[in-house]
């Protein structure tokens, strides 16, 4: 990449940052060729409280950050986004357990290279900084003052010379009692009648508590190499979920139940290791061992008593291995991939069925980067083999991924680049089961053990245009999916309903975006916006659906020294996949916070003005089915929450190690 350095200009000091993309004076956002660095302001350091706060405070493009519900989601159906702390996956008590103060730079990689995996649309990098010999000790506590949810987070890292040991520790939890779902559906019958019904929540409760742990020991060289282990482990209980719903058809009225419990554990081990060659030379591997046990009972008495009960095991290993070459001004790298996964789900009651599962993964890939004049590079390609079986039924699928981005500046504030991809979906493993599950006393959900993934082809042009205060790029991006799993109903000859899902025709995308940042008066007032328009197309064998949404939102901040006041409003995100469209509600929220000493205090207020938000629409479109399904959500409207967090921290400043990967597996492969 291009060679440059900036100064950054604050009341505390002045900094140099060297970097290696184009040169831009004064700036605290460089692009480059796929994405861009973001140095944060000393202003945004000291008003941040965690890693999530930090993300909100930055603005950064196409994603919405849930602070509160410590989400972080991409915007236009694009796919995952991954989080990493020093290039290392993060999780979420990793999150909240970030000193903003520690933080170097945000690095945003919207055109993730081939190494990165499968689905994930950008990648968020956190770089930081640790203790060479010392201690940190903190707590984050969230606690919502008008519903009962809350998250509590408390962590340890102590270091002495090469050495650190940490211990993390996260409880969460939620008990909602607002949240009413509305349903009306039309049934065509196969002697060509109508069939009406009607399911509106009278009653509910959602609840769930999650405890996460994690012990992490890293022995680490800055000059040689990296060794770290991590012993974590996760669960998740539901205590009792219920639904109370007063079901009306053409000629009954009546009151529904569905009930529903469970808990979920997850031990994983990580292991990771990184060694130096020489001055430009590298090798990273990394072992992740996961096992998960899921239990569920679910209860729906709509027509019928039907209720079953699940017993799910799951075990997987996944390995890395990658070797890079850093040559001025070309790096070169490559490497393997593998993971082995054997799940087993057993299902009871009214539903007599066990499912034993075998996935094998295996991807090959290599990477050059680089850069010539005003040109710049990245040129990936793999070749991965995904293969499955389920006794009888299973695939053998490979395919060629390749991936280039070439960036061209047309001067030192614009940039232009293209992007072209090519890359494979998987189906998530539970649609791969033969298991049939019923949902209500018409409609069932049906797997699908003949399920293959399927090609996705991308193409992207980017205008980006950066100055001092001043950053906004504009993408068009064209995505093909070929022989993608779309929705498939059919209904049987005693007008019963089966959802399933098939290789169908296509799945097209056309997207136009812009996202801007102005800072009005720099380190005190900034002011950012996006919108796009979204074209979705579905082609599947018996039907052709199209739609057209329009998204946008907006963020205003304000640093007002020890206080931060952030606004941020959307008008929610909607978008068609199969046959059924689907649109979030709009968002809007205010936070206010505070800083003093080792403290920080934040309030935010979520949906204000509104006492029972809607939260989500949606409409399926099928030939057999219409149906219009709505949520409402009281204890998100008007929700009030605090949030305070401390730390304490002594020792030397460093360079934190650079890990580059980190897998886990969190599929349970359970309907």
């Amino acid at each position: 990449m291009f060679a440059f350095s900036f100064n950054i200009l604050n009341a505390q000091n002045t900094k140099e940052i060297n970097l290696n993309e184009v040169t831009v004076n004064a700036s605290r956002i460089v692009n480059k060729a796929n994405g861009m660095i973001i140095i944060p302001t000393e202003s945004q350091r000291k008003a941040a409280t965690n890693g999530y706060s930090m993300l909100g405070k930055i603005g950064l493009p196409y994603i919405r950050i849930d602070e509160t519900k410590h989400s972080i989601t991409a915007l236009g159906n694009q796919g995952d986004v991954q989080i990493r702390i020093n290039n290392v996956i993060a999780a979420k008590e990793d999150m909240l357990a970030v000193n903003p103060v520690d933080i170097i730079s945000i690095d945003f990689i919207d055109k993730p290279g081939v190494r990165y995996g499968e689905g994930v649309a950008y990648v968020i990098n956190i770089v930081t900084r640790r203790d060479e010999s010392g201690y940190t000790f903190g707590t984050d506590m969230m606690q919502s003052l008008t519903a009962r949810s809350g998250n509590y987070s408390g962590y340890a890292k102590i270091n002495h010379k090469n050495s650190e040991l940490g211990l993390t520790y996260n409880l969460s939890y939620n008990d909602f009692r607002g949240n009413i779902y509305d349903e009306k559906a039309q049934y065509t019958l196969n002697d060509g009648s109508n069939y009406i019904i009607s399911r509106d929540d009278i009653d509910s409760r959602s609840r769930n508590i999650e405890h996460t742990f994690e012990l992490k020991y890293n022995l680490a060289d800055s000059a040689s190499y990296v060794f770290q282990t991590s012993l974590s482990a996760n669960f998740e209980h539901t205590p009792g979920d219920y639904n109370k719903r007063l079901i009306t058809d053409n000629v009954n009225e009546y009151i529904s139940e569905t009930r529903n419990n469970g808990n979920v554990k997850s031990p994983a081990l990580d292991i990771y290791f990184f060694h130096k060659l020489g001055n430009h030379q590298n090798v990273t591997a990394n072992f992740v061992g996961t096992a998960i046990s899921t239990n569920e009972y679910n209860y729906n008495d709509e027509g019928s008593p039907y209720e079953y009960t699940t017993n799910g095991n799951t075990w997987s290993m996944m390995s890395e291995a990658i070797y890079e070459n850093i040559l001025n001004p070309v790096t070169v790298s490559a490497g393997i991939r593998n993971n082995i996964k054997y799940t087993k789900n057993k299902y009871g009651g009214s539903v007599d069925t066990t499912n034993r599962m075998h996935n094998y993964g295996t991807y090959i890939f290599g990477e050059l980067k680089g850069h010539w004049n005003k040109l710049g590079y990245v040129g990936g390609f793999g070749i991965s083999n995904q293969r499955y079986n389920q006794g009888e039924n299973g695939y053998n699928y490979w395919l060629m991924r390749p991936k280039a981005t070439i960036s061209y500046s047309l001067n030192k504030n614009l940039v232009m680049n293209y992007s072209f991809e090519i890359y494979e979906h998987i189906s998530k493993i539970a649609m791969i089961s033969d298991t049939k599950i019923r949902e209500n006393s018409r409609e069932w959900t049906v797997g699908n053990s003949n399920l293959e993934p399927n090609r996705v082809t991308t193409h992207t042009l980017r205008l980006a245009y950066s100055t001092k205060g001043f950053n906004s790029k504009t993408d068009i991006e064209y995505r093909l999916n070929s022989n993608p799993n779309l929705a498939y109903y059919t209904r049987t000859e005693d007008n019963q309903f089966l959802y399933t899902q098939k290789n169908q025709h296509a799945i097209n995308m056309l997207i136009l975006q812009n996202s801007t940042r102005y800072d009005i008066i720099q380190n005190v007032i900034s002011l950012s916006a996006y919108a796009g328009v979204y074209r979705f197309f579905n082609y599947g064998e018996n039907y052709t659906h199209v739609l057209t949404s329009y998204n946008m939102g907006g963020r205003i901040q304000f640093y007002l020294g020890a206080f931060t006041i952030t606004a941020n409003a959307d008008n929610g995100w909607k978008f068609m996949e199969g046959e059924t469209w689907n649109k979030d509600a709009g968002t809007t929220d205010i936070v206010c916070s505070y800083h003093i000493g080792n403290c920080d205090l934040s309030i935010y207020l979520q949906h204000p003005f509104q006492n029972n938000p809607k939260i989500n629409h949606a409409e399926l479109v099928d030939k057999y089915i219409k149906k219009s399904m709505i949520m409402h959500s009281r204890d998100n409207g008007n929700m009030l929450t605090v949030n305070f967090a401390w730390k304490l921290s002594h020792g030397k400043r460093f360079q934190d190690i650079q890990r580059k990967m980190k897998n886990k597996d969190t599929q349970t492969g359970i309907l």
